[in-house]
């Protein structure tokens, strides 16, 4: 079931995460879920 979360994060990182999902035509959401996933995988978690 998706839930919505809130996360606390600095500015800086908030911007970025909006430029790049931007320049991509991706939602912030989406950016943010994809790079967590990434980062998840990268630590041998599986990911549906």
């Amino acid at each position: 079931m998706k839930k919505v979360k809130t996360i606390r994060m600095p500015d800086w990182m908030e911007l970025a995460l909006e430029e790049l999902a931007k320049k991509d035509d991706r939602t912030f959401s989406y950016e943010v879920l994809r790079r967590l996933k990434d980062s998840l995988k990268k630590d041998g978690v599986s990911c549906q």
